[in-house]
């Protein structure tokens, strides 16, 4: 219990310093945008073909896209996506050390799509990924994206629609 606690505490001064040093950043969005990361956590009712299609809408290729999911026990497999973030993933002083994350955050990405509700984990990698532009939820922490919807979309077609106004109108 008490490693939990100080692991717990490690993780967030971690993320904390990432977020700072994320802040310090000067992200524009990149016209046109040319790659696109998605962390998403797979418990929303939702398909890895919504994101493809949604490269596809933004003029993108598969190939320009990359997925990682969030996946809570690393011996089930996840047929969402070839990519995952597993609590293992995390050292006990809040480092990346996971294959699949690794590779993640070694590409830089124009737009980084970050498809979840607060999860430190996911806070941590997202943090830690090199984008341009980041797109996320509300009930994130602030500091993570540049363009914030609200947790009220319910419907990824509705994300999807107003995503793309959105990176239209930001030149």
């Amino acid at each position: 219990m008490i490693f939990k606690s100080l692991h717990e505490k490690l993780l967030k001064k971690k993320i904390n310093k990432s977020l700072v040093d994320l802040g310090k950043q000067n992200r524009i969005k990149p016209n046109p945008i040319k790659s696109l990361g998605c962390i998403i956590d797979p418990s929303f009712p939702i398909s890895v073909d919504v994101f493809i299609d949604l490269a596809d809408s933004i003029g993108l290729k598969e190939k320009d896209l990359k997925i990682i999911t969030f996946q809570e026990n690393k011996n089930v497999f996840n047929v969402f996506s070839s990519m995952n973030i597993t609590p293992e993933c995390v050292s006990f002083y809040g480092n990346l050390i996971g294959n699949d994350s690794l590779e993640f955050i070694s590409n830089d990405y124009d737009l980084l799509i970050n498809f979840f509700k607060s999860n430190s984990l996911l806070i941590l990698l997202s943090s830690k990924t090199k984008a341009k532009f980041r797109v996320g939820f509300e009930s994130v922490d602030y500091k993570l994206n540049d363009l914030i919807f609200s947790n009220k979309i319910k419907k990824f077609k509705n994300f999807k629609i107003e995503l793309i106004k959105y990176l239209k109108l930001i030149k």
